[in-house]
């Protein structure tokens, strides 16, 4: 009995000790862009929770790199499976959702961002690291620099190339294996059509 009681004690006092923190997305962007999300840099203790609360607009919240800020976490690297809401429309604050991302470990600084306005600082962190080099003004400038995208060559990512419903990464790049792979077959073809002219031309 006792050590049933301690036990349950026990999971009393982590859920007590567990807390959310929130993450208010859609600020008033128009005086301050890094206002989409509030606070734009947050801190939680490992088994704590932290909720994007959508509230204002058209918003995502979505985990990214240091080194490319507007571009999800998973592409960038495949060993990080990072949270993305897809783009949460509130109709005015009229419907109001909520992402909930566990936090495991608090050692190690989660970045985020949200795809309409990451290009112009709508940017976070999640227990940034202060004494680090990876700081949440650079993140911005990162942002702000590469102007939404992986490097400075590639095109601006934005809401009218990103549906609604979050899609496999691999999705595009397939296609574009397809595509290839079609163009190679079809010049494969037309350099096979002279020689057989050719050969056809001998036997008459």
């Amino acid at each position: 009995m006792r050590a049933d009681f301690l036990l349950a004690a026990a999971a009393f006092a982590s859920c007590v000790a567990a807390r959310q923190v929130v993450i208010v997305v859609g600020g008033n962007i128009t005086t301050d862009i890094g206002s989409v999300f509030t606070p734009q840099s947050a801190t939680a203790n490992a088994g704590d929770v932290v909720v994007f609360n959508f509230t204002q607009g058209n918003h995502t919240a979505t985990q990214s790199t240091f080194a490319s800020p507007c571009v999800p976490a998973h592409i960038t690297d495949s060993t990080i499976n990072g949270f993305d809401s897809a783009f949460r429309d509130t109709v005015n604050g009229s419907a109001v959702t909520q992402l909930t991302v566990p936090i495991s470990d608090n050692t190690t600084t989660i970045w985020f961002f949200d795809f309409n306005t990451c290009s112009i600082g709508g940017v976070g962190g999640i227990n940034v690291n202060s004494s680090s080099n990876q700081t949440l003004d650079g993140f911005v400038r990162n942002a702000e620099r590469l102007n939404g995208t992986n490097d400075s060559t590639t095109s601006s990512l934005s809401s009218q190339s990103r549906s609604a419903t979050p899609t496999s990464p691999t999705s595009a790049p397939s296609q574009t294996a397809t595509s290839s792979a079609n163009q190679a077959v079809v010049m494969g073809l037309y350099s096979v059509i002279p020689a057989f002219v050719v050969l056809l031309a001998a036997s008459l």
